[in-house]
């Protein structure tokens, strides 16, 4: 995608959490960050004192810098934001055309339990859930027979689960056919989260 292109161009390296936070949260050029706050920035999971001080004398070099702001500062959850995507992925459900949406929502529901810190966006056009910047899982909803989960999480390969199908490199499959199966194989699941988040830190 261009998009994608424009922001590995445009962005000094930083780190694949603080890159994918800015992308999630919609920014694609340096010169859009001069109308947030470093603190605002600050608040986006993934985005690290590191990567701010890397961005901030980015910016001093090209003569720009971040909205003026107290550092001190303790911004408002901006709707939409990666902060907290909740309305954008509620809104979503809810225009879903899809045979098994109850179980999708449940499926959704579980994830979000597994830590307070799991955030959820709209990813690849379906529901998409990270941990502190770091894509965890997203639904495949072109897939209308069964829930289909996607672990694209380079880390889940380490992760032994007999909820886990495929012997990819860099991602595995879960599957739910109906309610029940949701029911049955809700521990599976939120085991292989909490071990793949584990994974992370």
């Amino acid at each position: 995608m261009k998009q994608d292109n424009q922001n590995k161009i445009d962005f000094p390296k930083i780190g694949a959490p603080a890159t994918r936070a800015l992308e999630a949260a919609g920014y694609t050029r340096l010169e859009q960050l001069t109308k947030i706050s470093e603190a605002e920035l600050g608040q986006l999971h993934g985005m690290g004192p590191k990567a701010l001080g890397i961005l901030r004398e980015t910016l001093k070099q090209k003569g720009l810098s971040f909205k003026a702001g107290s550092a001190n500062d303790t911004p408002k959850k901006k709707k939409g934001s990666p902060v907290s995507r909740t309305d954008k992925v509620d809104e979503f459900l809810e225009n879903l055309s899809h045979p098994l949406k109850a179980e999708i929502e449940a499926v959704r529901s579980i994830i979000k339990g597994v830590n307070k810190d799991i955030n959820e966006e709209i990813k690849w056009k379906a529901p998409s859930f990270n941990y502190k910047g770091e894509y965890l899982v997203t639904f495949n909803l072109r897939d209308e027979k069964r829930v289909h989960l996607v672990f694209h999480n380079p880390m889940i390969a380490k992760v032994k689960s007999e909820l886990l199908e495929g012997d990819y490199k860099d991602r595995r499959m879960a599957y739910f056919t109906d309610m029940k199966d949701v029911k049955a194989k809700k521990a599976l699941l939120e085991k292989a989260l909490k071990e793949l988040i584990k994974l992370q830190k």
